[in-house]
């Protein structure tokens, strides 16, 4: 697929990896729809793509919220006249234990990371029907692997995994694609925002981070290749396979390190 006068929606478009994703496709000639719940942000990156001579406009949505999505999708279609492409990128993280999760944080990860996609879906799919579009869902490389502290976040990204293998099913009849890309750990405010577990520390890597300006260029990629599944931490898959026990042991250490209860 060319992005050469595609419209893309972008859900998550106000910061990170969506901020970046928005900037790599209008410079390659595509027009898009930035979506988020924090409208200044969204107009001021709409602001400095039009002054870079693309077109992009700014949709506040929270994409929990399904009536709101429906009617931000509705807007974008009356303001570029189609949709030809879906990246559901929004989500929220959660760092703390199973055995302590709140019934609210979690109510709260599973609307935004699992509802989320799927009520934009939804909403965009009788556009995308009628260009014969694509779906591209941010997942993580977690889905396959999780670790300590992060398997609530992990699973709601295991289930967008299996939700995209349902959707290019599903949508094959109307030739909408999906690719699902399961992104590597990238620098962004993502920790910021995430949700954490009470009497949890704050983890303080030294592990190298992607830029959210490659993992922007890769995601494109895949849309360009139209790719079933990319898979960045392939490292952490392979060793899942072939010695699970081995990775149980080497990681079960992070609880006592960050769990201060």
């Amino acid at each position: 697929m060319e992005f050469s006068d595609r419209i893309v929606a972008i859900t998550g478009a106000s910061s990170g990896i969506g901020r970046s994703l928005a900037k790599h496709l209008a410079g390659k000639g595509a027009k898009v729809a930035l979506m988020a719940r924090r409208r200044e942000l969204l107009e001021e990156l709409a602001g400095e793509l039009a002054s870079a001579g693309a077109t992009a406009i700014a949709v506040r949505v929270d994409i929990a919220d399904r009536e709101a999505v429906h009617r931000a999708f509705d807007e974008v279609g009356e303001r570029l006249g189609r949709i030809d492409v879906l990246v559901n990128n929004a989500g929220v993280g959660y760092f703390g234990p199973l055995e302590r999760i709140a019934e609210g944080d979690l109510d709260r990860l599973v609307r935004t990371n699992v509802y989320g996609p799927i009520f934009a879906l939804q909403a965009a799919l009788p556009a995308l029907r009628e260009s014969r579009g694509l779906v591209c869902n941010v997942s993580s490389g977690l889905s396959k692997r999780t670790l300590p502290l992060l398997a609530p976040y992990a699973g709601t990204k295991s289930m967008l995994d299996a939700l995209s293998d349902g959707m290019r099913m599903e949508l094959r009849r109307y030739g909408v694609r999906v690719v699902n890309y399961c992104a590597p750990e990238t620098d962004t405010d993502f920790d910021r925002t995430t949700i954490r577990g009470e009497g949890v520390a704050v983890p303080k890597t030294r592990r190298r981070r992607q830029s959210p300006e490659r993992v922007a260029a890769r995601i494109a990629r895949a849309i360009e290749q139209e790719r079933r599944e990319v898979v960045e931490t392939r490292v952490l898959v392979w060793m899942a396979r072939i010695a699970p026990g081995l990775l149980d042991r080497m990681f079960s250490g992070m609880v006592d390190r960050y769990d201060a209860s």
